[in-house]
């Protein structure tokens, strides 16, 4: 049984609500995919579940002025700024968590768009498999003003909004999809040149 894109908003509705309105300097964001849904793997075969591999996500964003859309999967590891991770849960088959914005200093400037990044590893030599996706709706909240807290749905992107990998195409296949990243010919070289000096030192 899948949970509804709105089923999942209320829930995300509640726990916001039991704190009620944010005020002050920090803010509360609740961050999630949709429950009991299907994710798959690159192969688009083997779901999360079937692959039993651990798969974490990451909220938050890129440096100012560096644009993933623009730059290569492996420039940006280096660009990134976590706000918070947390790990798909296999038996709920979602990710869920709530995430404290303690200011608007940079880079998390009130209106600013954050981003949700999903990954077996950051290692591109690992087989590594990502999902990079940021919904136009997903905002840094201004702490400084009192308001309802925000929630960042994976339910509510559209399947233009998946920067790498796949979400919630309209034939209703999956809920989201990894994208297998291969490293640049240049990371490839530096991979190659440090496995090469590590095999020198164990001489």
């Amino acid at each position: 049984m899948k949970t509804s894109t709105a089923s999942l908003r209320c829930v995300l509705a509640f726990i916001a609500a039991l704190s009620g309105l944010v005020t002050g300097q920090t803010f509360q964001i609740s961050w999630a995919s949709n429950a009991f849904a299907t994710n798959q793997m690159a192969d688009g075969i083997t779901t999360f579940e079937e692959a039993s591999r651990e798969i974490n996500f990451e909220l938050g964003t890129f440096a100012p002025g560096f644009n993933p859309t623009t730059a290569s999967p492996s420039e940006w590891t280096a660009s990134w700024i976590i706000l918070q991770n947390t790990e798909y849960d296999l038996a709920d088959q979602q990710f869920i968590n709530t995430a404290t914005l303690p200011s608007n200093d940079s880079p998390f400037q009130s209106g600013g768009q954050a981003y949700i990044w999903g990954y077996t590893t950051k290692d591109l030599g690992d087989k590594a498999e990502w999902i990079l996706v940021a919904s136009p709706s997903w905002k840094w909240p201004d702490v400084t003003i009192t308001q309802p807290a925000p929630t960042f749905s994976v339910g509510d992107a559209l399947p233009a909004h998946a920067i790498l990998g796949a979400v919630n195409p309209v034939n209703g296949a999956f809920h989201m999809q990894l994208a297998v990243v291969v490293p640049e010919p240049s990371s490839l070289l530096l991979l190659s040149l440090g496995a090469l000096l590590l095999a020198r030192r164990r001489r």
